[in-house]
């Protein structure tokens, strides 16, 4: 039986409205889910090559993630002392970065309109006040119950990401098998090579957003230790947390730079070596690094993308605009695999040519 002609069974719809039932009563673990999902396709390549070795696939995980807490553990010993003291330096200086900021600013406007008086029309008077960074950060910076919750939140995920992607990574073959045992026997072969490709799919571009954020961030921050600019781990790690949004990533990394190398008096010359840095690893990160970690093929329309960035800032701030267009390109990507397949099933066979007869 089918609702209205169109092929769907209730029981497929009974499923479907469960499922957003769920998934609102539930929401609040969509992203820690996510962010699971995205470290499980990580991380799987490795459990697939030690499975080759005849290792059980929940040992192969467990000694991953042991072997990952002492590449964790090395890497803190190697970099955590540089890290600790930026962090430290960058916590010492925030009582009064806003008024620092706002006087490299002010100073930044006096050589502008020094060096080009027709500016003045359209900059502050240089000796006033501008105050812009209180004006950003006014009605947001909430009170310290509101950072204590934040804080709180961001453990919690950190908590929950490694302990769903264990799982996810060690019960995704039993689950799979599960669903495929709940199909028709027609079509156990289509769907699981879809699925398969779906799979691939995004296994590999999630992979290759990781490994572009990873060696963009790297080069980011190469380059500004290079330049002098102060906390360059700090500010390579944004750069390669907001690669991921086109355009609009780099421009936030671009700006806390400049406002960085601001702050410590480096004036207008360093500013501009930043955004020629920026421009250039970012004409780069396009030209090679993309094409070789994410692959041409996988693009979003302007509209869907400049769509999906304002929706995941409204969900999520910051972290709703990285994570938006990753997981809308994989939406994307697996609705035109699944509309392909639909399209080739519903496709007629050819017919047979007949043989061309002999003359009589």
């Amino acid at each position: 039986m089918t609702v209205a002609g169109f092929g769907v069974r209730p029981a497929w719809l009974l499923v479907g409205a469960a499922a957003l039932t769920l998934g609102y009563l539930f929401r609040g673990l969509l992203l820690p889910l996510f962010l699971a999902a995205a470290l499980a396709y990580l991380l799987n390549p490795l459990v697939v090559w030690a499975e080759g070795f005849a290792i059980r696939r929940s040992f192969a995980v467990a000694g991953l993630y042991l072997g990952l807490v002492l590449v964790l553990a090395a890497g803190a010993l190697v970099i955590g002392p540089r890290l600790r003291v930026e962090v430290g330096a960058l916590a010492a200086r925030l009582p009064t970065l806003a008024d620092e900021v706002d006087a490299a600013l002010q100073l930044a406007a006096r050589e502008l309109t020094e060096a080009a008086p027709a500016l003045r029309r359209v900059l502050p008077h240089p000796d006033a006040r501008m105050g812009w960074i209180e004006r950003l950060l006014e009605g947001r910076a909430g009170s310290l119950g509101d950072w204590l919750e934040h804080a709180g939140r961001i453990l919690l995920v950190g908590i929950m990401v490694p302990f769903f992607a264990f799982f996810l990574l060690r019960d995704s073959r039993r689950l799979v098998a599960w669903l495929m045992d709940r199909l028709p026997p027609a079509h156990v072969e289509t769907s699981v090579a879809l699925c398969c490709e779906i799979d691939r799919l995004i296994g590999r571009y999630v992979r290759g957003v990781a490994l572009d954020g990873l060696v963009f961030g790297m080069l980011v921050a190469l380059a500004l230790w290079g330049l002098g600019v102060p906390y360059p781990l700090l500010l390579g790690a944004l750069a390669g947390l907001a690669n991921p949004i086109p355009v609009v990533g780099s421009v936030l990394s671009a700006a806390a730079a400049a406002l960085v190398a601001l702050a410590h008096g480096q004036g207008l010359g360093a500013v501009g070596w930043v955004a020629l840095v920026f421009i250039g690893l970012k004409a780069l990160d396009d030209v090679l690094i993309q094409p070789l970690t994410i692959g041409r093929s996988v693009q979003l329309h302007p509209a869907l993308l400049l769509a999906s960035v304002v929706a995941g800032n409204q969900a999520l701030g910051i972290l709703g605009m990285i994570v938006a267009v990753p997981t809308v390109t994989v939406l994307q990507e697996t609705v035109r695999l699944l509309v392909e397949h639909r399209r080739l099933v519903a496709a007629p066979a050819p017919r047979a040519e007949e043989p061309a007869g002999y003359p009589g």
